[in-house]
């Protein structure tokens, strides 16, 4: 074969394959414009099944409606009960203040250690003097006594 029997083939042979690749580009670049989805025809079996579904979710939006509703009565009632034990804590570092009565007459349940003068018990019936950790502390008759009167209990040191 020669150059021009060459030359003759491929043009014969080029110009179908170009025509084929040009073909391919405009079908791979046209628009799909598909037919618009048609609505599936609704059987009669279909249409209560679809209804449970809505009762279905409007059972869960009104629960959960009723739920949010709870949550912020409990959030309430919970800043109302911190509020309230905030409270009780002041007052009861209030009432730890040892305050004397009107009256002059010191409080029985005077607190261990405290340096108030009435904290110790004469007995009455030997004149002992017991502290407020002295297990005779106010266990027989007596009174409230200061730090220097009757005899000291050996036990506590009075």
């Amino acid at each position: 074969m020669n150059s021009n029997t060459h030359k003759v083939l491929s043009q014969s042979v080029l110009i179908p394959l170009m025509t084929l690749v040009g073909g391919l580009l405009v079908v791979s670049f046209a628009q799909d414009n598909p037919e618009p989805a048609r609505p599936a025809a609704e059987s009669q079996e279909a249409h209560p099944e679809l209804q449970k579904i809505r009762d279905g979710i409007n059972r869960v939006l009104e629960e959960n409606a009723r739920l949010k509703e709870e949550n912020a009565q409990l959030r309430k009632e919970n800043q109302q009960l911190r509020r309230l034990l905030a409270e009780k804590a002041a007052a009861g570092k209030a009432s730890n203040q040892v305050t004397p009565p009107a009256d002059g007459n010191q409080s029985t349940a005077a607190s261990p250690g405290s340096e108030s003068p009435m904290t110790y018990w004469l007995s009455g019936s030997n004149g002992q003097r017991h502290n407020s950790r002295c297990r005779y502390f106010k266990i027989s008759e007596g009174r409230l006594c200061g730090p220097e009167e009757g005899k000291p209990c050996k036990l506590c040191g009075g």
